[in-house]
């Protein structure tokens, strides 16, 4: 069974009298072990694609299910409770707490989800493949670009999600470092049957998906 399906999605947004159709009837799914690229230039709906398929908005038209749950039939605490615990997300803002240092990022991620979060060693052998087990004691804005991205990457998989999504996730990092996170997602899907969802510009992530959607004025096409 598919881990996330869209079914007939639509998204607009109202601006006074005038709508934009952020989204036209998508159709979508994504197994566990699957890694899938959304890609498309800026302004395709690609945001939107990812926030409504992870329940921060709701679609104006058709439906999200995570596991076979609809969120548009949670209650408001139960959809924060199933992203809480099901769906991870990497943003391009990094989001991570300015006046915590890397170490007490993951903590506050412990007072927040209680059980169920990666064991320590498998969060100590994470760090050192994302190269960040020497940045823990660092504040966010003590690191590069990168370095915050990677950090950001660890503290979305430290929850240990279903469905993973992630934002622009290399748009810091160069060419190796691209590689190895790649290679980071793809392991993830295989080994720990995650489902992935990298919404990307960047043609350095194709090598590692195995499937890649392309999406244009808010309609998405799979690639043969």
């Amino acid at each position: 069974m598919s881990v996330l399906t869209l079914t007939n999605v639509s998204k607009t947004y109202e601006h006074g009298e005038a709508s934009v159709q952020a989204l036209r009837n998508v159709n979508f799914s994504i197994d566990a072990g699957e890694v899938i690229l959304i890609m498309g230039p800026s302004g395709a709906g690609k945001s939107t694609f990812l926030t409504t398929a992870g329940g921060l908005l709701s679609p104006t038209s058709g439906t999200v299910q995570v596991e076979g749950q609809e969120i548009s039939r949670l209650s408001p605490k139960e959809r924060d409770a199933l992203r809480l615990h099901k769906i991870g997300f990497i943003l391009q803002a990094y989001n991570l707490v300015p006046y915590l240092t890397i170490s007490e990022q993951f903590k506050l991620v412990d007072h927040v989800k209680k059980e169920g979060n990666l064991s320590a060693d498998d969060l100590q052998a994470l760090l050192a493949q994302l190269d960040i087990s020497n940045l823990v004691n660092k504040y966010p804005q003590e690191l590069s670009g990168g370095q915050q991205q990677r950090a950001a990457i660890a503290r979305a998989l430290y929850a240990d999600p279903a469905v993973i999504m992630a934002d622009e996730p290399t748009a810091s990092l160069d060419s190796e470092r691209v590689a190895e996170v790649g290679q980071l997602f793809k392991d993830l899907a295989k080994q720990r049957q995650k489902a992935i969802i990298l919404v990307t510009h960047d043609d350095r992530l194709t090598k590692y998906a195995d499937h890649i959607y392309d999406m244009l004025d808010g309609r998405l096409t799979k690639r043969q």
